[in-house]
C-alpha cells in the first residue's frame, strides 16, 4: 500500500482541470446590428431598416498643416487606430434621422449624461425633432441640456453631411442662441468649437462671438486659440485681452466704481487698447516670445464622438498667455494706465508701478496727452466767470446777404460816432487798462512763500526735478503746491496762471511774460 499523505499539499491536484485556451484572433468582417428609424412621430416604422456595425482594424492616419493666422503655428492631426467603433450606431442612426421632423407638441423632460436616440421615450422622441427643426428654422424655443448636446453631437459626427463652414455656424449658433439658458454650455462649446475649427483648419469665428469674447476666454482651457484676435474686437476684446495677460484686476480696484466707472471703463480701454494694438500690430510682442509650447490632447474631449471624426490634436503654438515677461509688463502697464486716470480725477494716491518697459509708457502718455487737455480746457471754462459768457456772440446761420448788410450799416455808425479825440481816448484807456494788471505783477507775492515762488519760477524753465525738489520729491505735494498758487493768483490777479498736470505743469500763454517780469522783481 503506497503511501500518498504528501498529496494533501498537491494544490493543483484539488483545482478543476481547465481546457487549453486558445487565442482567438480578431475579425475584420463586418457585423450588423438592427436600428429602426420612425416613420411618423407616433409609431416606428416596422421595414427591416438593419445599419451595418464595422469591427476592424484602422491604419494610422497624420495630416500636418500651418494654422494661418493668430498664435498657433501648426496642428498635427492623428487618426485613432481601434478595432472597434463604439458609437459607430448614432452615427447611422444620425444620418437616418437627419431630416425627420415631427409636428408641434409639448416639451418632454430629459437627462441622459451622453444624450443618444435609443434613450428617448416617444414623447421626448417627438419633442426632439420639433425642437430641432424649429432651431433649423431659428426659432429657438425652451429646450435643455440633453437635447442640445444631441444636436451638437449630430453636427460633429456628419462631417460628411454637413460642410465644415456651415458646421461651424450651426455650432456658433446654437451656442450664441442658448448660452443664456443653458449657462453651463460655455466650457463645452469653447473647447469643441475651438476643435472643430483645428480639425477643418477654420478661422477663429471672432465676429459671432465678440459680444461675449470675455466670458469666452475665460472659459476656454486653450486660450491662445481665442486670444488671437481678440484685439480687433474693440472694447470687450481689449478687456478680455487686459484681463488675461495681468495679475491686476482694476475693475475691483479703490476708485473704479461709482461716479468714477464710466470715466475708467472710457479711458483705461481706450490706452490700454492703443498700446496692446500698436504692439500687436507692429508684431513685437509676438516676435519677442522666443519659445513655441505644444498641446497634445483628443479633439471634442467628453462628446459622443465616431470614428468619423476622433483624433489626437497636437498644437504648437506661442505660449502668449503664460510668457511671464509679458504678464508683469501688462499689469505695470495696467497699474501705470490706472494712475493716470487718478490723476485726471483728482485723486492723490498711486499704485506702485514696477518692470513698466519706457516703450509702454511712452504709448500710454500719448493717448493721455489729449485726455488731460481736454479735462483742462473744461476745467478753466467752469471757472470763467458766469457774466462774460454775456458777451458771447448769438449763434445763428450764416448768411451772406445778412453780412453785408451788417457791414453797411457798421460803416456808417463808425462814420457817424468816431473822431480824432475819441480814438485817442479810446487809446489811453486801453493803455491805462494794460498798466493796471502789470502793476499786478510790480511786487505783490500773493501771500506765496519762497518756495512756492520758485515753483513758478522752475515751472517757466520746464525744470521738472526742480518742482519736485521743492515738493519734497512726492508729485501729490507738487499738486497741492500748484493748487495753492493758482489759488492766490485767482484771488489777487483774477485768474490762475499754471496748467497742467504733474509732471506736465505749464504756465498760461497770455500771462508768460508778465510772470517772468513779475519773477524777476520778487526774487532779487
Amino acid at each position: 500500500m503506497s503511501d500518498n499523505r504528501d498529496d494533501f499539499w498537491d494544490i493543483d491536484k484539488l483545482l478543476p482541470k481547465r481546457r487549453n485556451s486558445r487565442a482567438v484572433p480578431f475579425s475584420t468582417k463586418e457585423k450588423t446590428v438592427e436600428y429602426k428609424a420612425f416613420s411618423d412621430a407616433k409609431s416606428p416604422d416596422t421595414s427591416d431598416n438593419k445599419l451595418t456595425l464595422t469591427r476592424g482594424v484602422r491604419e494610422a492616419e497624420e495630416t500636418v498643416y500651418t494654422f494661418t493666422g493668430g498664435l498657433v503655428r501648426s496642428v498635427k492631426i492623428s487618426r485613432f487606430i481601434d478595432k472597434y467603433d463604439f458609437y459607430g450606431n448614432f452615427r447611422k442612426a444620425a444620418l437616418v434621422y437627419y431630416d425627420f421632423k415631427t409636428p408641434k407638441c409639448e416639451f418632454a423632460p430629459f437627462y441622459s449624461y451622453m444624450p443618444q436616440y435609443s434613450q428617448f421615450n416617444s414623447q421626448q422622441k417627438n419633442f426632439y425633432f420639433y425642437w430641432r427643426d424649429c432651431v433649423r428654422r431659428k426659432k429657438y424655443i425652451k429646450t435643455d441640456y440633453s437635447y442640445f448636446y444631441l444636436y451638437v453631437y449630430e453636427i460633429l459626427n456628419l462631417p460628411d453631411k454637413i460642410n465644415r463652414e456651415e458646421g461651424l455656424r450651426l455650432l456658433v449658433t446654437l451656442w450664441r442662441a442658448y448660452r443664456a439658458e443653458l449657462p453651463n454650455i460655455d466650457a463645452n462649446m469653447s473647447l469643441w468649437i475651438q476643435d472643430y475649427c483645428l480639425v477643418y483648419n477654420l478661422p477663429c469665428p471672432m465676429d459671432e462671438i465678440k459680444d461675449f469674447i470675455f466670458d469666452v476666454i475665460g472659459a476656454a482651457e486653450f486660450k491662445e486659440f481665442y486670444l488671437s484676435g481678440a484685439d480687433t474686437l474693440g472694447n470687450d476684446g481689449i478687456n478680455a485681452l487686459i484681463a488675461y495677460l495681468s495679475d491686476y484686476d482694476w475693475r475691483r480696484g479703490k476708485y473704479a466704481g461709482g461716479e468714477s466707472r464710466e470715466v475708467y471703463a472710457k479711458h483705461l480701454i481706450g490706452a490700454m487698447g492703443l498700446l496692446i494694438k500698436e504692439l500687436w500690430e507692429s508684431g513685437k510682442i509676438a516676435s519677442s516670445i522666443s519659445e513655441r509650447a505644444t498641446v497634445t490632447r483628443n479633439a471634442f474631449r467628453n462628446s459622443l464622438c465616431t470614428h468619423s471624426v476622433k483624433c489626437r490634436l497636437e498644437i504648437e503654438y506661442v505660449p502668449f498667455s503664460k510668457a511671464d515677461w509679458l504678464r508683469r509688463a501688462v499689469t505695470a502697464a495696467l497699474k501705470y494706465t490706472e494712475n493716470k486716470l487718478r490723476g485726471l480725477l483728482g485723486v492723490r494716491s498711486r499704485l506702485a508701478v514696477k518692470d513698466l518697459p519706457d516703450e509702454y509708457g511712452k504709448i500710454i502718455d500719448s493717448y493721455f496727452a489729449d485726455v488731460y487737455e481736454q479735462a483742462n480746457r473744461a476745467r478753466m471754462a467752469a471757472m470763467r466767470p458766469e457774466y462774460e459768457k454775456l458777451y458771447e456772440a448769438e449763434s445763428a446761420p450764416i448768411s451772406i446777404t445778412g453780412a453785408d448788410e451788417i457791414e453797411r450799416l457798421s460803416w456808417n455808425t463808425t462814420a457817424r460816432l468816431i473822431v480824432d479825440e475819441e480814438e485817442n481816448e479810446i487809446k489811453t484807456e486801453v493803455a491805462k487798462e494794460k498798466t493796471e494788471q502789470n502793476n499786478y505783477f510790480e511786487c505783490d507775492t500773493y501771500g506765496l512763500s519762497n518756495a512756492e515762488i520758485k515753483v513758478i519760477a522752475a515751472i517757466l524753465k520746464g525744470d521738472t526735478n526742480g518742482i519736485l525738489a521743492f515738493a519734497g520729491g512726492f508729485s501729490s505735494q507738487a499738486d497741492a503746491i500748484v493748487e495753492k498758487i493758482n489759488e492766490a493768483f485767482a484771488d489777487g490777479f483774477g485768474d490762475v496762471i499754471i496748467e497742467g498736470e504733474y509732471p506736465e505743469y505749464a504756465l498760461i500763454e497770455d500771462y508768460k511774460e508778465d510772470i517772468e517780469t513779475w519773477l524777476t522783481k520778487v526774487m532779487k
